[in-house]
């Protein structure tokens, strides 16, 4: 019998097939739907109003997002006409991402890690496998779409616009410039990387989310200070913040 827990909304998220277990935390409004047997679900309380299209069509896959993230907009494939099985998704807590991304795992055994506060901007594509399409080498043989999974390590900044391959590995405290596509795995921690295919473009860097983060009396918040001094914000009433217009109608 397939069965659901949370809190949150999960009303529109078709379950056909059993022993499937869906478990949705507040915030969260899934949709989609499953088809096979024995897959898990499991996406925990988000920090904010968030949104998954997730589709598994296949048996004993496995879906995990932790605590305090925030899904703007985000679809996940497990499969498409051609089932998938055990493929896994494993996300850290407090992974944000804005609208546009895709996720597919297509083949059987696909496997993605992305680990803790890491940020993804909009429009990124990361794909796992080439299913239902099919790549041999044309000497031996031999089935070459076999993908050593995709892993994102904790802290990691992905760019707009951003498309990763299968077998890729993006390692702690890194910055992915946008549009660049990422075709081999990378160990470096603390880089940037750009291009296509992607390369390390500079070392040594250190990406923090927003400047209320930065800790006083720190190198970081000395510099980005001084810079900020050079352009001084007018004494008005008015909020900056406020007058921004919202992403939709840009």
């Amino acid at each position: 019998m397939s069965g659901g827990s949370g809190t949150g909304n999960s009303a529109g998220f078709q379950q056909r097939g059993s022993g499937n277990r869906v478990s949705v935390g507040a915030n969260v409004e899934l949709l989609g739907y499953v088809n096979g047997d024995n897959n898990q679900i499991e996406i925990r309380e988000t920090a904010g109003a968030s949104k998954l299209h997730l589709f598994i069509n296949g048996d004993n896959n496995r879906v995990f997002i932790d605590r305090d993230s925030e899904i703007k907009g985000l679809g996940i494939c497990c499969g498409n006409h051609i089932r998938a099985h055990n493929t896994v998704i494993q996300i850290g807590p407090e992974f944000t991402i804005e609208a546009g991304g895709r996720f597919f795992l297509y083949n059987s055994g696909n496997r993605l890690t992305i680990g803790r506060e890491c940020m993804f901007s909009s429009s990124i594509t990361l794909r796992c496998g080439e299913s239902p399409h099919l790549i041999f080498d044309s000497e031996s043989g031999a089935y070459l779409d076999i993908s050593e999974g995709v892993e994102v390590g904790d802290h990691v900044w992905v760019g707009e616009g951003v498309y990763i391959t299968k077998s890729v590995s993006i390692a702690d405290e890194t910055v992915v410039g946008a549009c660049s596509v990422v075709t081999k795995r990378f160990s470096q921690t603390h880089v940037a990387l750009a291009g296509n295919p992607a390369r390390v473009v500079r070392e040594h860097v250190q990406w923090i989310r927003n400047p209320g983060l930065l800790q006083p009396g720190s190198a970081y918040h000395a510099s980005y200070h001084a810079q900020a001094a050079l352009f001084p914000q007018p004494l008005t009433g008015d909020d900056p913040a406020a007058m921004a217009p919202p992403l939709a109608a840009l």
